[in-house]
């Protein structure tokens, strides 16, 4: 019996263990905690591409959206901002594809609701959860399941303190209705008696509603002709659109934009209805509407004074939506929309923008280019005209790079490409911040050719290399400090490689032509390959180093072979970026194209771009080989013909190869440089 006492005290000890666990902690703790999960998941690929769902409250909960949507809303801030790692899907795309396909969210828990969401959105995997709102703590479910294997890569469950702000988030219900006159009932009326009566409802509200929306429904399956919508819209209006029965305007909405009706009666009481509505970003009625009005792209005075409306009293959780209803989308002649941008810009400065608290101007700016993600033009106004005002901390300028980069992206116009790297080149002079050395490296990086030339006419398209050489003149000294940045030593070298090719000088790191003439004249083998490395990436030729490099070919290592070996490799490529004139140099390189290996493609290449000067000594060469140097002859005629019409006087002693050789690879060899030589 004496390992009943171990198990006794191992078991104390996990339940201890569990009751601290699920002991509740502050709301910005849980969200923390699950966000670092939510980072830390296993992921099939990064960066990792993630859809957030709003949470949603359990059957057993108290009903409450704000809640949701404030959870939801921390917990996506908490884990954007990390772009190499998660890529978060536009929350307003997923609840597209939520509402198109009739999803439920609390189904959104099970990995066969997430396997048909990947079917449906490009995504990885899927974040949703539930809560339920207990006496003196919520309880916050969530699962991150994956979209193509269905499997369950994160699960967390937290409990969050409750306390006076988390309560406010949830709204009390405490309804008593007037009683009833049973003689002036009709078969529509229905009891509905809270709080301790006796009185039991026929039917409930639910119900009631249920039949109601069923009813109508039917009248929408015929809008053939103007008096069968306008009987329709007669019949719709008797219903207020209110959340309980006024459900069927949903539909109504519906069928109208699908079918393009636009019936000014109809419009009028949507109107109405949105200007009684006290707190929008509670109440789909409010969005639902904006959207239905903007849906002709043509968002008249009327309808902009009440969505305008509407939108002060929205948060940050859904005003870019609005934004791109009423302006982003809006087909509106462009000082009337730069107007409208005004007011917006105007009721944010006057504090009073935005419920439960007003928005600051930061936020309302962000928001603004958010809704304005699909218009190029307004976006760049809105950043040329509003950003000089903006207070940002660390993360806004973080989003005002990527909102410069993309615009810059998105721009077709090259010349309005070149004014656009211009306001990013000023930007990245005017701020620092913790993430400005990745943002400029990783935007520099997009100029990066491919080893696909579809890739390629891509790249050149929307990242032209003469802007990229803008940028890099600009901000010279920007590129310099930041180089060493990077805790990452390849990616270190990258940017050293990238700053040695646009001439951007690291003092210590890159040696200037005099410090690198000293160090290839000594005997560091180690220093000489890195500055060798260097030079052979530069679009700068090191026409001062000419001579020093010239004597590096015929110097020789009892010690590292292979070392000196690489370092006249590399010396023969930049001479030949060098377009070397110089007879020792050519020669050098006409004696290792025998050799088969590195040195040998590297002379060849170096022969071509120097061209001319060069056919003299490659044809007294070539007129020197016999029939066993059938390799050499076609080495030698291939570069004249890459040199190209500039090798006219090899001509003869192409020819006289082609008559006298036997080797069929040196015979089409010559018949091609001949074509070449003479187009």
């Amino acid at each position: 019996m004496n390992w009943i006492k171990p198990i006794l005290i191992a078991g104390i000890a996990l339940l201890i263990f569990q009751a601290q666990a699920q002991k509740p902690k502050s709301y910005p703790a849980v969200t923390q905690e699950l966000a670092a999960k939510i980072m830390a998941a296993p992921a099939s690929k990064t960066p990792h591409s993630l859809a957030v769902v709003p949470f949603t409250a359990t059957p057993s909960s108290q009903q409450s959206k704000a809640f949701g949507e404030y959870l939801t809303e921390t917990i996506i801030g908490s884990i954007s901002g990390q772009p190499d790692k998660l890529k978060l899907f536009e929350r307003t795309r997923m609840d597209a594809i939520l509402k198109e396909h009739e999803f439920i969210l609390t189904d959104l828990m099970k990995p066969a609701a997430a396997l048909k969401i990947g079917q449906l959105a490009p995504i990885d995997a899927i974040l949703s959860g539930t809560y339920t709102k207990l006496k003196s703590y919520i309880e916050v479910s969530a699962r991150m399941i994956d979209v193509t294997s269905g499997e369950i890569t994160m699960s967390y469950v937290g409990r969050i303190k409750m306390n006076k702000n988390m309560a406010t988030l949830f709204t009390q219900t405490n309804v008593v209705a007037e009683p009833v006159d049973k003689s002036k009932t009709n078969n529509n009326t229905v009891q509905i008696t809270f709080n301790g009566s006796t009185n039991a409802p026929s039917k409930t509200q639910a119900e009631i509603c249920k039949e109601k929306a069923d009813a109508f429904r039917p009248h929408l399956n015929d809008l053939s002709t103007p008096e069968k919508i306008s009987a329709v819209v007669a019949e719709a209006i008797k219903t207020p659109f209110e959340n309980a029965c006024g459900k069927l305007h949903y539909d109504v909405m519906y069928a109208f934009t699908r079918f393009k009706l636009d019936p000014e009666p109809y419009k009028n009481f949507l109107l109405g209805t949105l200007d009684t509505i006290a707190y929008p970003a509670g109440d789909d009625r409010a969005y639902e509407i904006v959207r239905y009005l903007a849906t002709d792209n043509a968002v008249d005075s009327r309808e902009w004074k009440s969505g305008f409306a509407a939108m002060g009293k929205v948060g940050n959780y859904y005003l870019s939506n609005y934004v791109t209803q009423l302006i982003g989308k809006a087909d509106t002649p462009e000082p009337e929309q730069k107007n409208r941008i005004k007011q917006y810009f105007d009721l944010a400065a006057q504090h009073k923008l935005g419920l439960p608290r007003a928005l600051t101007f930061e936020v309302a700016y962000v928001e603004m280019m958010e809704g304005l993600s699909k218009n190029q033009p307004l976006r760049q106004f809105v950043y040329e005209t509003y950003s000089a005002r903006l207070s940002p901390d660390e993360k806004l300028k973080a989003t005002l790079f990527s909102e410069l980069s993309s615009m810059y992206k998105e721009e077709p116009n090259p010349q309005r490409k070149t004014e656009l790297i211009g306001w990013l080149a000023a930007f990245v002079n005017a701020n620092e911040y913790a993430k400005a050395h990745e943002q400029l490296y990783e935007f520099a990086w997009h100029f990066k050719m491919t080893y696909y030339e579809t890739t390629n006419a891509e790249i050149r398209r929307n990242y032209p290399e003469a802007d990229l050489k803008i940028l890099v003149q600009r901000c010279r000294d920007k590129f310099s400090n930041y180089a060493l940045l990077t805790p990452y030593p390849s990616q270190k070298e990258d940017r050293i490689n990238f700053c040695v090719k646009y001439n951007v000088p690291i003092p210590g790191v890159i040696p200037t032509q005099e410090e690198a003439d000293a160090i290839l004249k000594g005997n560091n083998l180690a220093e000489q390959l890195r500055v060798m490395k260097l030079l052979a990436i530069s679009e700068t030729p090191p026409v001062k180093l000419e001579s020093t490099l010239v004597n590096l070919l015929n110097k020789k290592s009892l010690e590292d072979k292979a070392t000196m070996n690489n370092i006249q490799t590399l010396a023969i490529s930049v001479l030949g970026n060098l377009r070397t004139t110089n007879p020792k140099a050519i020669e050098y390189m006409l004696a290792v194209l025998p050799h088969y290996s590195n040195d040998t493609e590297a002379a060849k290449e170096a022969l071509v771009k120097i061209g001319k000067p060069a056919v003299k000594t490659i044809t007294t060469r070539l007129d020197k080989t016999t029939d066993q140097e059938g390799g050499l002859q076609f080495q030698l005629i291939t570069i004249l013909g890459k040199i190209g019409k500039e090798a006219a006087s090899a001509e003869k002693s192409i020819q006289r190869i082609l008559t006298i050789t036997r080797n069929t690879d040196v015979r089409y060899a010559a018949e091609a440089a001949l074509q070449a030589i003479g187009n």
